[in-house]
């Protein structure tokens, strides 16, 4: 019969693989999170741009433009403006982001993200 007093929490077995999970998990989250603070600087860049009251006046290429001024600025390297899918239909400007971040996580195990969205601008906007 075990006593209570005898029962004291993990043992060294128990904390070597809380240990090893914490730091692959760690390790996943330290590479992963810059892709999705960069991801955030495209999306509000492209908002930005969108939100501009002249957007609705300007061409394809203009938006290109002003999208690479903005993508220059704030230092966004992993996509191009020439990468994004942008359209317009009269007043109504649509951009498309669709690309892949390959992140190393150890030996041969990488870590894929996806970042898929598309933003509109409406001429009632």
């Amino acid at each position: 019969m075990i006593t209570r007093s005898r029962q004291r929490g993990l043992s060294l077995l128990g904390w070597v693989v809380v240990l090893i999970v914490l730091a692959v998990f760690g390790t996943a989250a330290f590479r992963m999170v810059p892709a999705y603070m960069e991801y955030n600087t495209i999306r509000s860049t492209i908002n930005s741009v969108l939100d501009d009251n002249k957007t609705a006046m300007m061409s394809e290429h203009e938006v290109r433009g002003a999208l690479s001024k903005r993508f220059t600025i704030n230092q966004v390297d992993v996509i191009g403006v020439n990468d994004l899918a942008i359209s317009k239909n009269g007043g109504d400007v649509t951009v498309g982001v669709d690309y892949e971040v390959r992140r190393p996580l150890f030996y041969n195990v990488s870590v894929v993200m996806h970042f898929e969205d598309t933003f509109n601008k409406t001429s009632g906007n």
